[in-house]
């Protein structure tokens, strides 16, 4: 899924020139439409040698993005990617963070031993989920600074903060917590004609200002959509049509209701992260763009698919879940009438019970981790 090229090269050669940390505080953020600038073919133009700083709006939960596991496949092992979508009045589009934990594994790394171990790879996931200040379990809608000391790599028509394919420490690239709960991630509703034209190519306006380009890396809302064909499952690839023969790829993430839910039918509204993956280099990077999906419910596509004991809807089943659990549980064959309490029963018999509580222990995670996708089927 990376492949590297001559920016890796050069990239590693200026290593020296982020070897220490700079002075974070006094350097001027870098908006997302000038890292994510491209030339007139697509390539990337923005110089990725010295460090930078940029800030954003957290826009997907890394798990539901890509398998973050540790060792999940042989060649990458586990992998983790997060989105920050631009907040800067005169900025647009995002930037996609990621990480990989067989970097030895990529072309022209030449270090078989440039891996994380097991152990190392989970202890970089829980520093790159959590703030380093608070300990607070990142969530979509947070304001945050990324510190990049190694300020990432262009791949694909689109430039991804990252450590440059090293596990060297002082490739690191660190995001901290500036605003919790700073806003709902809100998508930016387009239609495919805002990306397509009537013959449907993409429109690629080098500028961005216009076309595909102008909506990189940022969340998205596609209106009156239907499927035109693909399969329906995590990790796999649909396409969505307007009727008008314009057609987009459709990625589904890792959400566990493409697992639990078919596909709606008819016509509907579809939300994910606007993402570029053009394999053909030959020809520049004008093409490739599709949408990913991360979750859906059964009736809408979301962002993360809330598991039923996670009452205040933050991600983890925690001490603030139980507190409403408690109150709400009467005991076997007791009605629970208060409509604050209907959320706590689980298996919709009527009551709050024992059988309620099983659910809920099989979900409970512990403040700032993530509750387990399938624990309330």
């Amino acid at each position: 899924m990376r492949s590297i090229g001559w920016a890796l090269i050069v990239a590693l050669a200026a290593a020296a020139a982020w070897a220490e940390d700079p002075d974070w505080s006094s350097m001027s953020y870098t908006l997302h439409k000038d890292y994510q600038a491209v030339d007139a073919a697509g390539n990337g133009t923005f110089p990725t040698h010295h460090a930078l700083v940029m800030r954003g709006v957290l826009i997907n939960w890394p798990a539901t993005m890509l398998p973050t596991a540790a060792g999940f496949e042989p060649f990458l092992g586990g992998q983790w990617q997060e989105c920050v979508q631009a907040v800067e009045e005169d900025d647009f589009g995002g930037t996609a963070l990621w990480m990989g934990q067989y970097y030895g594994h990529l072309p022209f790394i030449g270090d078989p031993l440039n891996v994380y171990s097991d152990e190392e790879w989970r202890a970089e996931l829980h520093r790159l989920n959590h703030d380093p200040a608070t300990g607070r379990l990142f969530r979509p809608g947070d304001l945050v600074e990324i510190r990049a000391r190694a300020p990432g790599l262009f791949h694909n028509g689109k430039t991804n903060i990252n450590e440059q394919h090293t596990v060297d420490l002082e490739a690191n690239f660190d995001v901290v917590l500036l605003q919790a709960n700073h806003s709902s991630p809100a998508p930016l509703t387009i239609t495919l004609a805002d990306v397509k034209d009537d013959s449907d190519e993409f429109i690629f306006d080098a500028t961005g200002i216009t076309g595909a380009e102008h909506y990189q890396a940022a969340l998205v809302r596609i209106e009156n959509v239907q499927f035109m064909d693909g399969t329906w499952g995590p990790n796999r690839q649909m396409t969505i049509g307007d009727g008008s023969g314009r057609t987009l790829p459709l990625l589904l993430g890792l959400g566990s209701g493409f697992t639990l839910y078919g596909p709606p039918t008819g016509a509907f509204d579809v939300v994910g992260v606007f993402d570029q993956e053009d394999a053909i280099e030959a020809d520049g990077f004008k093409t490739g763009y599709r949408l990913w999906a991360m979750d859906y419910d059964g009736s809408r596509f979301v962002l993360l698919r809330h598991v039923k004991p996670d009452f205040d809807h933050d991600g983890d089943v925690d001490n603030d879940d139980v507190a409403h659990f408690e109150q709400c549980a009467l005991g076997p064959a007791i009605p629970q009438t208060d409509p604050g309490c209907l959320d706590a029963d689980f298996n919709y018999d009527g009551s709050v019970d024992s059988i309620d509580f099983a659910t809920f222990q099989r979900c409970r995670s512990g403040a700032e981790e993530l509750a387990d996708l399938f624990c309330d089927q």
